[in-house]
């Protein structure tokens, strides 16, 4: 196991840890995942791309399988009224896992605990929207262009229309006052 590896396997019994419930479902773990990369620098090397959720890297549910295996963290269906989902909290190893990273996880506590802090206690649809409105405005950035919050949520829309440019727009506010965005203003 390679030191980034080790890094992305070790972070997530620390956001299961620092959650306001203790458990996370696969949905807030890509996005959290997602978030401290890009949100706030952490190097994890998880390559995102938009999917039917929002921003997606096969490998984070890889390093959540492995980190099962490794008794680091645990995993469990959980059934509700609307269909199914997963609840993982941590596991036994999870403190000789996250010894392993110690430098690491030292180095990005507050980044954990501020990714659990903004968006611990968000829906998984919530979410979907608000790293969807991340990762439009960072493509966006990235062509240099600049966004008005109509187009950002305009664009959002198109890529997701069961939320309305309203809502989008009330997140991506959100966004924007705390500086998180990039290109649209």
């Amino acid at each position: 196991m390679n030191d980034q590896q080790e890094n992305r396997l070790a972070i997530i019994p620390a956001l299961v840890e620092n959650s306001p419930h203790k458990q996370l479902g696969r949905t807030a773990l890509m996005k959290s995942m997602y978030f401290l990369q890009t949100l706030r620098g952490v190097p994890l090397g998880y390559r995102f791309s938009l999917y039917s959720y929002g921003p997606f890297d096969s490998n984070v549910l890889y390093d959540l399988s492995v980190a099962e295996s490794l008794g680091a963290v645990e995993s469990k269906t959980a059934f509700y009224s609307g269909g199914y989902g997963y609840e993982i909290t941590v596991g036994d190893k999870a403190r000789w896992l996250k010894g392993r990273a110690e430098k690491f996880l030292d180095k990005y506590e507050k980044d954990v605990r501020w990714v659990m802090k903004n968006f611990g206690g968000l829906t998984s649809s919530q979410l979907e929207l608000v790293s969807t409105v991340v990762y439009v405005d960072r493509e966006a950035a990235q062509s240099g262009k600049k966004l008005s919050m109509q187009k950002l949520a305009r664009r959002v829309n198109e890529i997701k229309p069961h939320f309305s440019e309203q809502e989008i727009i009330r997140f991506a506010e959100d966004l924007s006052k705390d500086k998180l965005l990039q290109a649209a203003r």
